[in-house]
Formats: C-alpha cells, structure tokens, sequence
C-alpha cells in the first residue's frame, strides 16, 4: 500500500470531501494496520461526518495546512472514518477515547497503536494551542516521541483502556431477573432529569430523548398518569416551539445548544425526525392534542418530500451548512429579509410570533440573523395590534408560505444520499404510523416503497440485511440495529397491509439473528456477526443495550421476537425475546434513563405472557 491519499475510492461523501488535503489519509481495512505494524508507526484516527459542523472545522483549518499535514504523514498512519457507515467501528473508539478523557463525540481523534489499541485521543484538536486545547503543531510531535521513547508506557495504557472496555461491557450485560420494577426505575430516573419550565431532560446541550418520550408517552397512554402527562406534554410543546424545530419547512434540527430549545445545531437526522414522529403521533394519539398531530403531519412531510430518492428509499440526513464559515444560513432570516418578501401586515404578524429582530444575537458568528421560533400566540398579537386572531392566523399562514418560497431558492445544505438500512428501518416503522394515526395512505404509500428498495438491493439471499447502499451498490455490510429495525418496519408494515411477504421476510431476518448475531451462552445479540472478523478494535465482542441517541439493537430485538410470537405464535420467538431482556436485566436499572428503549421493550413482554400457554 503507498502512502497518499486514498479517499476518492470511498463511496462516503465525509471521506470524499477530504480526498484533495494534504494528508495521506487511508481507509479502515486490514491492510492499514498491517503497514502501521510494517512501519512500527501509530496510527491517527480522524472518525466524522458530512453533517458535523466541527468536523469540517477541524478538517479545513487543520487538515489542509501543509505544515500540519507534513507532520502526519511523516509521523503517523492517518486513517478517516465515516461514522455514519461504519457505526460498529465508531462505537468501540467511542468507548475507548471516552474511557481516556470521560467524553467523546465528533470529530473524534484517536493515537492508536499498530495493532488498533487506543492509548490518548480526544475531540476537536485546533492547529494551534487555543484555550487550553493543545493544537496539532505541538500535539504530533509529542506523541510521536512517546510512542517512540515509551513503548512500553504507551502499550501499558492501550492495555489499561482495552480491560476498561472489557469491564464497561460486563457491567451493562449482567443477567437478572425481569420484573415490572425496572420499568418503574426507568421512567423514574426521566422524571428525575425532567426541566418543567422548559421541558426535555437536563441542561443544555439537550438532545431530545426521542425513546425516552416515547416510553413515557405509551406509559401515559396506559396510566393516565397526570405527571407522566406533563412531562410528555411539554416537552413536546417546548420543542415545536422552540427553534429546534423547522417552523418553516417542518421537521428537526439534530439538538438545541441552550437549554430553551431556541438555537439549534442545524443538521436534520433521519433517525431524529422518525424517532419524533412516532413520538408527537403517540401522543397524539393519547391526548388529542392539535398542535402535536400538525407537527406530526409537517415532519412526515418533510421526509417524504425532501428526504426520498427517486427509488423511494430515504437519505441519511441533511447538512447545517452550505459551506465551511456558514452557520445556518440557509435556515435563519434578518429582519431585512423578512422585511423584504412580506407585506406590512404580514410581518406585523410574523416579526413577534417568529421574533424577528435586528439584531437578536441568536447566532454567534451572525448576529443579526434570526432563528425562527413561536414566541408568542395568535390571540396576544390580535391584542396587541388589533387585527382579528383569525386574520392574524391567516397573515401567519401566507407569510410562511411567502418564506418557505423564498428559502427554497436559496443554495440549500447538502444532503447525504447514502442509504442507512436502519434509520430506513425507522422511517418506514414512523410513517406507517402516520398513515394509520393520520389516515394519509401517502405516508403508507412512502413507507412500502422504501421497504421494496431496500429488501432489493440491500438483502441477501439468505435474509441479512446490509448496512450502507451508495452510489449503486452496498458500501457496508449489515449490524444489528439494520436486522433489528428493518425487521420491525417489515412487521409494521404486514400489520398495515396483510401481506405475507413481509411476515417472511421478516421471519428470515430473525433466523439471521438467531444464527449469526446471539450470544449462545449469555443471551442477547452482538452488534455484528460473532464470526465476522475484524480489524483493531472490531474484535472487541460487544452488546448494545444503551440508546446512542437511536434504540438499542438488543432491547429491538427482544420487540422483534415478541412481535413474531404475537403474529405466528410460535413461542421459540417468546423464548428469545425472554432471554434476552433476561441477559440484562442486572444492569438495566442502574442504567436508566439511557435505557428507555429496554423498557418498552420490556412492557411489550409482559403484555405477551398471558399468551403464553
């Protein structure tokens, strides 16, 4: 293998973008660590997205300086890692950089040791020191020399965290007993976390929580619960409002930087927007309440209209920006703007239901630019300018449709048109509840087409489900959560449509599971085949049972098992679904809130046991 820059033979659009720097980045294979270990060099270990804001930060004014790229390649392995089509590959450098610093996230940069082993690493790493973060210009060298000088420190580190990770993963896979109890602690430990001026969990950053609002919503559903209610309540009228949401266009920015729901980091997930659809149709469902089933209605829009390909599978997600100093540009307004598409009335109605100003300050690096949120109600802009409230409604109504024209004609932020089989999974799972929550046979219509691309392209003769199709052909093969989730949409959709196809297919998949992903002796499913073979951390065995933000895999499963029990009655598939809740019933409730899926998952059993006979 020579060393140059290999990335224009990836069909991933993060290591694309990077095909033109300096640096000799490799793609993850075998062979990368074999010539690490043939040059007795560390490797360095960019993992990012197309979507990450600091990832493109970090790559423009760090990886395409000549100076900082001489210095990788004279010193290092570079390798570059698209986490969104290499999950599995991300979660275990995930774990381990965070076992070293106590947090991770995007971009993450990782020193490695030949063989794969992580010995220092961390996040965003500027050019030069900058606030206490050591740059790249001084950090290189340095830990070039310790690997060269301190060998055996160096080893006896990647050791430290490879036993780190072995007892992190037995802590969250002990087996107990399952009980009701568990449930209690999960929602609980929501409860506990729960902001009742501004709904969500927690400070800010907040991060919606999809499958935690999820599970309470069903909890609320089935309890009737007052507090349960308002926890899901307004957390989800916070979050419409807020500017979180995409008041123009629908649908959901990946998570606000304040605790108010105001300021997004502006990338819209596929998985976020299905997650939350089937939350706001939930909960729709069990209150009735209006402005829940309108943000519904406007997010299954946006999927189907902006995230569609022609073949009808969906895109992975859409980008913040439209270019590398750009924030949010394309999705906020200056009063100017406003000004200049709407008529008086218009804007006397949309400046303070949006509130749009001169200079809100809502951006840092654009300060007179707007991020729309609703401040305040149609009744209290009648009060205040003495328009009628119907009226008001109406002016708001022509305005965003005077807005979302005008946006559409600006340069809009890419979108990825990878194909990610779960998140596909979920999407479908969403929009077929929407089509029954809402009675639009669209929304069924959407879902069906993107299950007939993926159980055409993207499945094998034998049933598994791969992970990434790009370009014209899969580009990863198949995990967990891809068998998990498409197995469910494929359930989802023979509930909606009796068709037997998709009962099969979905029986195949749980055959794949069954073969190739359980844990024989603990119970429980790894997040790739047990026999697959892998390069560094891969072949660490590993059980997902913690929502990262999407559903766990294995709490999926065990919903997936039961949900065949419930349609074949076998009860082969109840014995699945029971032993694997079971592999980690002793830890499940001092994880918690980071467990709501299991929870659910957990529910949906014990309602299965009276079937049992």
């Amino acid at each position: 293998m020579d060393l140059r820059n290999r990335l224009n033979e990836s069909e991933s659009p993060y290591l694309k973008e990077a095909a033109r720097q300096p640096v000799h980045w490799q793609i993850y294979s075998e062979e990368v660590f074999k010539l690490a270990r043939e040059l007795d060099r560390p490797i360095l270990l960019d993992i990012g997205a197309v979507w990450c804001h600091w990832c493109h930060v970090m790559d423009n004014e760090s990886y395409t300086d000549p100076q900082v790229a001489e210095l990788i390649n004279s010193l290092f392995i570079p390798v570059k890692v698209d986490r969104d089509q290499m999950p599995d590959v991300d979660a275990r450098y995930q774990s381990a950089v965070s076992a070293i610093t106590g947090g991770g996230g995007w971009p993450l940069t990782g020193f490695l040791t030949p063989d794969g082993k992580v010995f220092y690493g961390g996040t965003y790493f500027p050019k030069t020191d900058q606030q206490g973060r050591p740059g790249l210009i001084s950090l290189l060298p340095q830990i070039a020399d310790i690997y060269a000088k301190r060998r055996d420190d160096v080893l006896k580190s990647a050791d430290e965290v490879m036993q780190y990770l072995r007892e992190f993963e037995s802590k969250t896979s002990r087996a107990g007993k399952i009980d009701e109890e568990i449930i209690d602690t999960i929602v609980k430990s929501a409860v506990d976390k729960f902001d009742p001026e501004f709904g969500g969990f927690g400070t800010a950053p907040k991060f919606f929580n999809a499958t935690m609002l999820r599970l309470l919503a069903e909890e609320v559903g089935r309890t009737r619960d007052p507090n349960l209610r308002k926890t899901v309540d307004v957390s989800l009228d916070r979050i419409a409002q807020g500017g979180v949401y995409d008041q123009i266009g629908g649908g959901f920015h990946r998570y606000s930087v304040d605790r108010y729901w105001h300021v997004p980091h502006f990338e819209k997930m596929l998985y976020d927007n299905a997650l939350l659809l089937s939350v706001y149709l939930k909960n729709y469902e069990v209150t009735k309440n209006e402005l829940h089933g309108n943000i519904a209605r406007e997010t299954a829009d946006w999927i189907i209209n902006v995230m569609r390909q022609l073949r009808g599978a969906f895109f992975a997600h859409q980008d913040a920006d439209v270019g590398p100093h750009d924030d949010g540009s394309y999705w906020t307004w200056t009063e100017e703007e406003a000004r200049r598409i709407l008529t008086e009335d218009e804007f006397k109605a949309s400046a303070p239901y949006f509130d749009i100003r001169k200079l809100p300050e809502d951006i840092q690096e654009s300060p007179e630019r707007n991020v729309l949120r609703i401040a305040v109600t149609p009744a209290s802009i009648a009060s205040e300018t003495g328009i009628t409230e119907k009226d008001v409604r109406s002016l708001l109504e022509s305005a965003k449709a005077k807005m979302a024209q005008a946006r559409a004609a600006r340069k809009a932020p890419f979108i990825d048109s990878t194909i990610l089989a779960d998140r596909n999974g979920l999407a479908i799972s969403a929009l077929v509840e929407a089509s029954l929550t809402l009675k639009e046979k669209r929304y069924l219509e959407a879902a069906y087409s993107a299950s007939e691309f993926v159980s055409k392209n993207m499945i094998d003769e034998k049933g598994e489900v791969a992970h990434a199709w790009s370009g014209n052909s899969i580009v990863y093969h198949g995990l967990l959560d891809d068998q998990v989730y498409f197995g469910i949409a494929l359930l989802d959709l023979f509930d909606a449509m009796r068709n037997d196809d998709h009962l099969a297919a979905a029986e195949r998949i749980g055959q794949v599971l069954l073969d190739d992903y359980e844990d024989k002796k603990a119970g429980g499913f790894f997040d790739r085949p047990s026999g697959r073979k892998g390069e560094g951390l891969l072949g660490t065995k590993k059980k997902p049972i913690d929502d990262t933000p999407t559903p766990s895999g294995n709490s999926g499963a065990a919903i997936l098992f039961d949900r065949l029990f419930a349609v074949t009655e076998n009860k082969e598939y109840y014995a699945v679904a029971e032993r694997t809740l079971e592999a980690f019933a002793g830890s499940a409730d001092t994880l918690g809130f980071y467990v709501a899926n299991y929870a659910r998952a957990l529910r949906l059993h014990f309602g299965m046991r009276k079937n049992v006979r």
